[in-house]
């Protein structure tokens, strides 16, 4: 039984076009339920905060949002790319369907949570920095929103990272985010 499941996973690996070494195949098996745990936390971002704030906004990626918001705020952060811990955030911003002005900071942080200044006028572009598929501190594409009065909270749900999820049920890694045992040395 063993034989035939270890065979059914590496024709699956093969079959999704992967070249992989035999430690690679061992560390797919090995850390499955560990990167899948992350995996499922990886689809959406908390992040609450306190401070004098006032926001209100929804976002259907950043091509589409409506609202916006002032303030400053310390957040426990828990965001996209596997961002976890405190950060300072201030500045303002505001949108309408796909109009955005923005001009807001995030730092100091805590370290794994990645600092940035965003000062944005007109339509978002997915090709900025901040937006990195593999290292960007936001995503482009997230659904959700904002609300504060004094405290902030957000919440967004990020479909790329709902894909990665379904694709790592098959062994196949979007992302390139999956750990291995290099990854503890």
């Amino acid at each position: 039984m063993r034989k035939i499941f270890l065979g059914c996973v590496v024709a699956l690996m093969v079959a999704g076009g992967f070249s992989a070494k035999a430690e690679g195949v061992v560390d797919s098996i090995c850390l499955y339920i560990p990167n899948r745990i992350l995996d499922t936390f990886d689809i959406f971002t908390l992040n609450v905060g306190f401070g004098p704030v006032a926001r209100a906004e929804l976002r259907f990626t950043r091509a589409v949002a409506f609202g916006g918001g002032i303030g400053f705020t310390a957040k426990a952060i828990k965001d996209y790319n596997r961002q976890y811990g405190a950060a300072l955030q201030n500045g303002w911003n505001g949108s309408f369907l796909c109009i955005d002005a923005e001009d807001t900071s995030r730092k100091p942080t805590t370290r794994l949570v990645k600092e940035y200044w965003e000062h944005n006028e007109g339509f978002p572009s997915p090709e900025d920095r901040i937006y990195d598929f593999y290292t960007g501190a936001r995503d482009y594409w997230e659904v959700g929103g904002s609300v504060g009065a004094l405290g902030e909270v957000d919440f967004y749900i990020h479909p790329i990272e709902v894909l990665d999820l379904v694709a790592g049920f098959l062994f196949i890694d979007l992302k390139d985010d999956d750990l291995s045992f290099e990854d503890f040395e």
